[in-house]
């Protein structure tokens, strides 16, 4: 699997992946603020899980705009 077509599908699997625990981690979020009585704030690890959201989507990008032999 070395052609950028079958890696750029591959990473769209991680994409969706990363979206599906950003959501689940943002549900995370707003039950821990409304326990503590508090504003809504990211987790340290939706934060992270969002900065590799926006990498994987450019890791995509760049491979979906790679030459096909």
């Amino acid at each position: 699997m070395s052609r950028p077509g079958e890696m750029s599908r591959e990473m769209e699997n991680v994409n969706r992946a990363l979206g599906e625990v950003r959501i689940l981690l943002a549900g995370l979020d707003q039950v821990d603020s409304a326990r503590e009585l508090r504003p809504p704030a990211n987790s340290p690890l939706r934060t992270l899980v969002e900065l590799a959201e926006e990498s994987a989507a450019r890791v995509t990008r760049y491979l979906r705009d790679q030459p096909r032999p």
